[in-house]
């Protein structure tokens, strides 16, 4: 893929949407390529993550607690998101089901993105809460839409 495959890529990453071109070349250029083979494991739960896996082609599989809890990524994923932003561990193992190529995307040079560009940090930072506010309004109408838990006790006294 070329340079600008990357950035393309980068840029329909909602966590990175804020970021204009020069930014996202930038990080493409700062990032590192990755081949992973099926089976390979990328990284475990609680591993310290240094950054984020974009994937370009292929599939991988977030292990959370065994083999049945799993969910799968694919082209145009982030993996881990939170890991460009702080210092975290990687809450799953993280396997190639797949022959799969990838793009880690290191923490550090996506701060030293926002040392250079700092009218990011201020778009970055609405951008996010802007986000967090979708996924609460989302979850207040899921509530809305379940039972709730007295009423779920109630019906399993009656049965």
């Amino acid at each position: 893929m070329a340079l600008i495959d990357d950035v393309n890529l980068f840029y329909k990453q909602p966590a990175l949407r804020v970021f204009h071109d020069e930014a996202l070349r930038f990080l493409a250029l700062s990032s590192e390529k990755v081949i992973a083979q099926t089976g390979e494991v990328l990284f475990r739960k609680g591993d310290k993550a240094s950054g984020a896996y974009l994937i370009r082609n292929g599939q991988l599989s977030l292990v959370t607690t065994d083999t049945t809890e799993t969910q799968e990524l694919f082209l145009g994923d982030l993996v881990d998101e939170s890991a460009l932003l702080a210092e975290v561990r990687y809450r799953a193992t993280c396997i190639a089901r797949v022959p799969t190529n990838l793009i880690f995307i290191p923490r550090h040079a996506v701060q030293r993105v926002l040392q250079e560009y700092p009218d990011l940090v201020v778009a970055w930072e609405n951008d996010i809460i802007k986000r967090l506010y979708d996924v609460r309004i989302t979850l207040e109408k899921v509530m809305k839409i379940l039972p709730s838990s007295d009423q779920n006790a109630r019906q399993m006294d009656v049965h």
